[in-house]
């Protein structure tokens, strides 16, 4: 057992045996407890940590439409900024 992980227990016990009213004679059933949590708690972090969440592959892929959407409003954009402007305007008369 790691000092760290016995600490830990040892806090826990100390927490559960004042919780209880500080009854004499008990400290082993709080020290088991302690134990108990600990192992749960090692189990359900090492198991988040060993399994991650599988990903789906979505099934309409939505980000390449709109990355579509993008390049073809910029291109739409590049010939309308090239584009002459029409005669009778402001900018027709500066060019």
């Amino acid at each position: 057992m790691t000092d760290a992980r016995r600490e830990w227990i040892s806090k826990r016990a100390y927490a559960l045996w004042e919780a209880a009213g500080r009854p004499h004679g008990h400290d082993g059933e709080h020290w088991e407890q302690a134990v108990r949590e600990r192992e749960e708690f090692e189990r359900v972090a090492l198991g988040t940590e060993t399994a991650p969440a599988k990903t789906k592959k979505p099934l309409i892929e939505i980000a390449g439409t709109t990355q579509a959407k993008a390049a073809s409003a910029a291109k739409t954009a590049k010939a309308a900024a090239k584009a002459k402007p029409a005669k009778g305007t402001v900018e027709s008369k500066l060019a």
